[in-house]
């Protein structure tokens, strides 16, 4: 039930896929994010993904990511963000910023979407997450749990929290461009859309600073 409930805050995609647009258009294919959120300084573009574990739809898309990551802008700051807006997301949400805090994002994230997805196993709450990380790396359950629920990712998954709800944030997966616009499958009009959509609103940013 837990499940079922959570899945159906996670964004369903339409099987049509709409043709690519020469022209974004502001208030279908992305929106403002009003007030615009705080970036880190310098030139550098700061473009947020906001994902749940155990949406299928986040899932299918770390394929089409990955490969957007590995010919990104130059001048593009990557951020992953789990959403924390929903109380059925937030073991997920720990697990990803104990993830962050410990240093485990690189050999983790891809493995624990896989466990989820692919091998079906019930990832949910702190004994199952901890026990599954002594598994896949050197860190110990109990040395997991500790920072699971330490003061730091708690503190990590309120500010998420807070950022989400100031960016009217109510489906997974979505992208933050430089604070200030929002996309996400269901505007762009899919998972790969959405990528060139984010292109555009990169080069949107860089423009607003003058280059």
């Amino acid at each position: 039930m837990r499940r079922q409930l959570a899945l159906g805050l996670c964004l369903v995609l339409s099987f049509t896929i709409f043709a690519a647009q020469a022209n974004v258009v502001e208030s279908m294919e992305y929106v403002r994010v009003s007030p615009t959120q705080p970036v880190p300084p310098g030139s550098k573009i700061l473009v947020q993904e906001v994902f749940w574990y155990g949406c299928p739809h986040c899932f299918h898309l770390q394929p089409v990511l990955n490969r957007w990551l590995a010919h990104k802008p130059r001048d593009v700051l990557f951020e992953r963000q789990a959403a924390a807006i929903s109380p059925y997301w937030l073991p997920e949400a720990r697990a990803f910023f104990a993830f962050k805090e410990l240093g485990l994002i690189p050999t983790l994230h891809d493995k624990f979407f896989d466990a989820i997805h692919i091998k079906h196993e019930v990832l949910n709450d702190a004994a199952t997450i901890s026990a599954w990380v002594a598994r896949h790396s050197h860190v110990s359950a109990a040395r997991f749990a500790a920072v699971y629920h330490s003061f730091a990712v708690s503190l990590a998954v309120r500010k998420a929290r807070q950022q989400q709800t100031e960016e009217d944030i109510n489906s997974v997966p979505t992208f933050v461009v430089d604070g200030r616009y929002r996309t996400n499958p269901s505007l762009a009009g899919g998972r790969r859309q959405m990528m060139r959509v984010v292109d555009y609103l990169v080069r949107k940013a860089e423009r607003r600073k003058g280059r």
